[in-house]
């Protein structure tokens, strides 16, 4: 019996040492990690972290490990982190399925010399934000290489660097931060750091592979919905980022109402610097034209820095994680990535950047049973491959049968000669996902009617006019909606360039916009907008307005009372009709004065009579008041039952044939102009006939059809002040 008390108490002497001498835990083969460790060790097997899970001290996760996230699963490391695989025994860090977790957390101040992030031939995958460096974290060195993050789901961040705790004027401590040979594939967000100029954090992204990853924002393209960004300032930094020999491909930003592919989205950058280097990298394209579309700098918007890209690599390097990087056609021409595949390929061209193993690979053809519905089928295609080096030839010898409209061919399966991961290649993603968003819309309206339908409810005449534009009983001013309009206007009248709308002027367009809703159908609209015409015969492609070569610019006020048909019942709110399209008639009451520009001064045309109006009695000037009438159609989204944005377009004709001064009217004379009580004689004669030729008996314009005409167009949000 005392034998067994001594072997308890030696047991209990032993277990305390071991928790207050912070000897590490080892978790082997865990099933679940839970609560607070001062030092963790995660050897080979099976991990499962359900809740915050924080690591003081040293966290050293080793080969073979497998950790499961299930949300809202996190790792917080207070401490040095170690997360060594090696490539034939990777760490797996992955979150659950259908209940994905977050991922790695790097907090606090660690001030031990020694102490440092490595993090080295793990997978990150399925995650919610895979790697979090919070503000006020520190370690004396940072190596993320040689590592996969792949669909992770999370639409944040896959990186996220935010900045160190330093005093800027006393603190010179630097810590080296390096991303290295990394494939980033299939991702729904950006690596950011919210310094890449940095006076602490020297940057280092080389080599590392960016592709097929889907950010996700909303529809304009801004800094953020990039792969890569962050805020480059010149105060305060020695240490400008490093960004080079990496390999940015097929990423693209996705609209997050819609689902659909908008822009290339490579990188994007903000802050007070006048540059930031991305040179010797390889952009998606060996086309200018093209890599600038993927990019947010100067180009873009003048407050941010210019992005210097040049040179820029023609192909990725071997040194790149493997990755296709060119699709083309048989007969070597580039295949687009907006391929509509209504037609069956015959066969495609590959090019990678290392070597690459297609014997497992397995080439599939999805398309739609139907013309309207979301119902898909799934064709597995045989083809044979002729590989020529880093280049593979596909040609399909398989006949697709019954595939309507769009189709989605995908190649997956690949791996290296290495037997690593290769992202999945893709051709007319773009059309397919964008012709599935428009069936998954049409699925949601037919299973509203369906609803609809089930319901028991009284006969209506549809076909009756007072049906279409039902009785509104909501109270007087729940009836009003008001909304601010932006955009542009272009000048088609007198001075214009014929047959090409975007060969003319085009000027901004502030407006406010009041509706208010009269039927179910039927609405009234006043719209107030400010905007300015402008246009020049030299942008003409017609010879007589070349020669005449007048040009002139006015300041343009009006109201625009309107009647409107909405397509939509007006009074319907619901996710399956979001979108509400209509059309309109109405009046336009103008105030205008053209101008033109004469020895460097602007001077208003209206007064200088350039069409003869003060020197021929039988002439009267025109009025600067004009009326008109236009045609608008709208498209208004829904965003809920008080707000909404949208597109308008409208073609107004005026009344006035002189909003651009030029109306029909005969030439007047120098002789004549000159004996007027005009004050600026020389620069009513230059306005008249800015070319000086010859032009005794001629119109300024023809008298048939002489209407001036504009088009506005542009975005506009309204919104329900009251319920």
């Amino acid at each position: 019996m005392t034998n067994y008390l001594n072997r308890i108490k030696n047991l209990t002497i032993i277990l305390a040492v071991l928790v207050f001498t912070n000897i590490p835990v080892n978790a082997i083969g865990q099933d679940t990690l839970a609560g607070d460790y001062n030092m963790l060790v995660i050897k080979t097997g099976l991990h499962i972290i359900k809740e915050t899970v924080t690591v003081k001290g040293k966290l050293d996760i080793q080969a073979g490990a497998k950790i499961e996230f299930t949300d809202p699963g996190v790792l917080i490391c207070e401490g040095e982190v170690l997360v060594n695989g090696n490539a034939s025994n990777k760490i797996e860090i992955y979150g659950k399925s259908k209940s994905e977790g977050i991922g790695l957390v790097i907090r606090g101040l660690d001030n031990n010399t020694n102490s440092k992030v490595d993090i080295n031939n793990a997978v990150f995958s399925g995650l919610q934000l895979p790697l979090f460096f919070d503000f006020g974290w520190k370690r004396s060195d940072v190596k993320i290489t040689d590592n996969y993050f792949i669909n992770n789901i999370g639409k944040v961040t896959v990186i996220q660097v935010l900045n160190p705790p330093f005093n800027l004027n006393i603190d010179s401590s630097t810590i080296n931060f390096k991303i290295d040979h990394n494939l980033f594939s299939g991702n729904n967000a950006a690596i950011y750091f919210e310094d890449l100029k940095s006076d602490h954090v020297n940057i280092k992204i080389t080599n590392n592979t960016f592709y097929g990853n889907h950010i996700y924002g909303f529809k304009n393209y801004n800094i953020s919905t990039n792969i890569l960004y962050g805020r480059a300032d010149d105060a305060y930094f020695r240490y400008a980022p490093v960004i080079e020999k990496n390999s940015f491909a097929y990423n693209y930003l996705v609209d997050n109402i819609a689902d659909t592919i908008v822009h290339a989205a490579n990188f994007g950058v903000y802050g007070t610097g006048k540059s930031i280097g991305l040179k010797n990298n390889y952009l998606g394209s060996v086309n200018k034209l093209q890599i600038v579309k993927g990019i947010y700098d100067q180009a873009i918007n003048y407050n941010v820095p210019k992005v210097d890209f040049e040179p820029f690599l023609t192909k990725p390097n071997e040194t790149n994680p493997s990755h296709i990087y060119s699709i083309n056609n048989l007969d070597k021409t580039i295949l687009p990535d907006t391929l509509n595949s209504k037609d069956p390929l015959k066969g495609f061209i590959l090019m990678a950047n290392n070597g690459i193993d297609y014997s497992k690979a397995t080439l599939k053809f999805s398309y739609f049973k139907d013309d309207s519905s979301t119902k898909k089928m799934d064709t597995i295609l045989k083809y044979d491959i002729q590989p020529n080096g880093l280049e593979a030839k596909f040609t399909i010898t398989s006949n697709i049968i019954g595939a309507k409209g769009n189709g989605l061919y995908s190649l997956s399966n690949i791996l290296d000669n290495k037997g690593n991961y290769v992202p999945d290649v893709k051709l007319g993603f773009i059309a397919y996902a964008n012709d599935l968003r428009r069936r998954n819309l049409l699925a949601e309206v037919l299973k509203s009617i369906i609803i609809a339908d089930s319901i028991k409810k009284p006969i209506i005449l549809t076909d009756s006019i007072k049906n279409t534009f039902q009785k509104i009983e909501t109270p007087f001013k729940s009836r009003f909606e008001v909304g601010l309009l932006t955009g542009g206007s272009i000048f088609l009248g007198t001075i214009s360039k014929k047959g090409s709308i975007l060969g003319n002027d085009m000027n901004m367009l502030l407006g406010v916009h009041i509706n208010y809703l009269l039927y179910s159908n039927l609405s009234a609209g006043l719209s107030i907008e400010s905007f300015k015409l402008s246009n020049s015969d030299a942008k003409s492609n017609n010879n007589e307005q070349l020669a005449r070569g007048m040009s002139f610019s006015t300041s343009i006020l009006s109201f625009s009372p309107s009647i409107n048909y909405d397509f939509v019942d007006n009074r319907l709110y619901s996710k399956a009709r979001k979108i509400k399209p209509s059309i309109g008639l109405g009046l336009d009451i103008v105030s205008f004065n053209p101008t033109g520009v004469y020895n460097g001064t602007v001077y208003n045309l209206q007064p200088l009579g350039t069409g003869g109006q003060y020197s021929d009695s039988t002439k009267k000037p025109y009025s600067t008041l004009a009326f008109g009438y236009f045609l608008n159609f709208k498209v208004k989204y829904q965003i809920n039952k008080t707000n909404s944005v949208g597109f308008h377009m409208s073609y107004h004709v005026s009344m006035s044939n002189y909003l651009d001064d030029v109306g029909p009217d005969s030439y007047p004379s120098v002789s004549t102009l000159l004996k007027s009580k005009i004050a600026n004689k020389d620069a009513a004669i230059y306005f008249s006939n800015p070319t000086a030729k010859n032009v005794v008996g001629q119109y300024r314009n023809s008298p048939d059809g002489a209407s001036d005409s504009y088009l506005n167009f542009g975005f506009f949000y309204s919104r329900k002040l009251f319920k």
